[in-house]
């Protein structure tokens, strides 16, 4: 095997060993795990025995300075301690099992806990990554084959070794289209966001000493891997880049820390458990973060904990307000927000349409565009074809923040529509629902596009506040007709307000009230209960007239308006209404604008004001199309019929 590409394409083809007893979707459970363990194996096999007798030496030493103690030995930040190994497995094949067993608990805790994430946790043990094969009679196939795979640091480095697993992974994802959008990024996406988030930094990145990225939904880790990569290969090679990440899923952490431990990574810096819920990373702070949190994932299993987070406020991540409980996507960029360094940060992560816009004023994700617009730290967005995931074909795009933005894009906004076809080229194969991808030509095109920033077909540049509103609430005045029919009369008697009514008071109403019947229907609130206040002996009190109103009255738009105690109009909820007034308008000028020529007796209740944001791309680059005039359609009607006829005489003259 002389080259990376042999080595992969020789530990993928190890899957058709087991073809016929594994389905497709499950091949990466046996492949990924025992290529690790035989990385591992070749990276420790010249300490082997260094750390064995290591092992034996301090077996009584507290177990954290033996670990340390033995790590030395090792030479690595792991070690095995057993008398086995993948080859030396396979020697007794009447043992292979038991062998196993002691063969993977020789590992230390760090490589055991991505082992146990790959057999489905602690609480099951490592047996499950053998087990299965061993009882299908293809535990000493699967360990032979992997034994003939050098895979030590001598053939291949720890860049190749990466690059050999992500290989395997994106095979993997690739069979199996179902499951792969969930954790799995295609790679155009990932170098298309690295471009945008670094390249405007090369000359800062050119001098920079080290720098830390983070992935709070790292799934396999690939977005860190191709950031690194990036950096790396065409920006500073002399740069130390440290990378940390958190996932959810056992599995993909396990992946994701493998592919971390194979590439000479620090392995710790890789956390499993709900980002959202548990920070483990806490109080850290990062130059750049990247991810694609997963879109219309609800957060009601962890409802609890959110909301305490929430009312910690400013002391906590999600001070700015919640989403709805149906998608906690935005919770991953408030978190992100929280680890935002004061000397400057970036963030890139994919988002579906909904955090464009979704909620009214004063709800949770307009608070949250609110907080991030009135600081300043929306930079761009980018619409990305449609077609570009394993598992959608929804809209998608990339939100850039960055809270140390360059002078010339400080209180704005730049949008990019990349979802034309002009910017995807279309896949031979379909791989699930993905049938596009991003060139690399075009991914430059975009990424031109955002340095340039300038208007264009493509690119509009906004001020922060054209994103915002102030949402008035626009009220009329209750206007009641008083027809005292027997009916409504009769309704009146039974609500529990007249009958609670003391001594004889229930029938000096009814009396009073049928007095008035004579002069009804009346139009005028006022004129009504001043003649009722005339015909009875006491005033009623303000609660039984608000009564009164809702049981006799009937609204009327040709009746007078209804006054409270101080002579100004009730509103009328049933006509109210709301305006959603730019930032940039004056509210007075525009309601007499737009408002008052349409209802004349409405008035604003500015106690009401909210102020929302929101973000409509189909609005930002809508185009209008003049309509087709009346003779071109009738001429084209014409030359159908015509058509019709024609087809209609062929037929019959058969």
């Amino acid at each position: 095997m002389q080259n990376h590409s042999e080595i992969a394409e020789f530990l993928w083809k190890i899957a058709d060993l087991i073809k016929d007893d594994y389905d497709a979707k499950d091949y990466e459970d046996v492949i990924l795990p025992f290529t690790l363990l035989r990385r591992l194996d070749c990276v420790l096999q010249p300490t082997r025995q260094a750390v064995r007798d290591a092992a034996a030496k301090y077996k009584t030493t507290p177990e954290q300075t033996r670990d340390a103690l033995l790590m030395k030995a090792a030479g690595q930040k792991f070690y095995n301690t057993s008398e086995y190994s993948l080859e030396e497995l396979i020697r007794r094949p009447a043992d292979i099992v038991p062998n196993f067993s002691a063969y993977l608990a020789g590992f230390s805790n760090n490589v055991k806990d991505i082992l146990y994430n790959f057999s489905g946790g602690e609480e099951k043990g490592l047996s499950p990554i053998y087990e299965t094969l061993a009882r299908k009679r293809l535990i000493l196939k699967i360990t032979q084959a992997f034994s003939e795979a050098d895979l030590s640091p001598e053939n291949v480095d720890n860049h190749g070794m990466g690059t050999i697993f992500e290989y395997l992974i994106r095979k993997f994802k690739e069979a199996s289209n179902e499951a792969a959008g969930q954790f799995y990024t295609p790679r155009d996406i990932i170098r298309l966001m690295v471009k945008l988030m670094f390249e405007p930094d090369r000359a800062k990145l050119a001098k920079e000493s080290l720098v830390g990225i983070y992935d709070p939904a790292c799934g396999t880790g690939g977005m860190l891997t191709i950031a690194k990569e990036h950096l790396l290969g065409g920006i500073n090679p002399q740069l130390e880049v440290y990378l940390y990440g958190q996932e959810l899923n056992e599995k993909t952490y396990a992946i994701a820390k493998a592919d971390m431990l194979m590439k000479g990574e620090d392995p710790e810096n890789i956390k499993r458990e709900n980002t959202l819920s548990h920070d483990l990373l806490p109080g850290k702070q990062f130059n750049y973060m990247l991810s694609n949190p997963p879109f219309g994932k609800d957060w009601k299993n962890i409802r609890e904990e959110i909301e305490a987070e929430h009312e910690k406020g400013a002391a906590g991540r999600y001070a700015p307000g919640l989403p709805d409980v149906g998608d906690g996507a935005m919770l991953f960029l408030l978190h992100k927000l929280s680890k935002m360094a004061a000397q400057g940060s970036k963030i890139a992560l994919i988002f579906n349409g909904s955090p464009l816009f979704n909620g009214d004023a004063g709800s949770g994700p307009s608070n949250i565009r609110n907080h991030i617009l009135e600081n300043d730290w929306l930079d761009a967005i980018v619409a990305l074809p449609n077609d570009l995931f394993y598992n959608t074909g929804i809209a998608t795009y990339i939100w850039l923040i960055n809270n140390r933005k360059p002078v010339e894009r400080r209180n704005k906004v730049q949008l990019i529509n990349a979802a034309s076809e002009d910017y995807c080229t279309p896949l031979r194969r379909n791989l699930g629902k993905k049938r596009v991808e991003i060139s690399e030509d075009q991914s430059a095109a975009i990424l031109g596009i955002y340095e340039a920033f300038e208007e264009s077909k493509a690119s509009k540049i906004f001020d922060t506040t054209d994103f915002g509103y102030t949402k008035v609430c626009v009220e009329r005045p209750l206007r009641l007709r008083f027809g005292l029919t027997e009916a409504q009369r009769q309704r009146l008697q039974l609500d529990a307000a007249v009958l609670r009514l003391r001594d004889d008071r229930a029938q000096e109403l009814a009396a009073a009230l049928e007095k008035l019947t004579g002069q009804a229907p009346w139009h005028d609130d006022v004129a009504f209960f001043a003649a009722l206040n005339k015909a009875l002996p006491w005033k009623p009190a303000a609660g039984l007239v608000k009564v009164m109103r809702a049981t006799l009255g009937e609204r009327d738009e040709t009746a007078e308006p209804v006054l409270d105690a101080d002579g100004k109009p009730l509103p009328d909820s049933d006509l109210r209404d709301f305006e959603n007034v730019p930032l940039k308008d004056d509210i007075g000028a525009y309601f007499t604008r737009e408002v008052l020529p349409h209802v004349p007796d409405a008035w604003m209740d500015r106690s009401k004001d909210k102020v929302g944001y929101e973000i409509s791309f189909t609005r930002c680059f809508y185009e209008y199309t003049p309509l087709r005039s009346t003779e071109e359609i009738a001429a084209e009607l014409l030359a159908l019929d015509e058509e019709t006829e024609n087809l209609l005489r062929e037929i019959v003259a058969g």
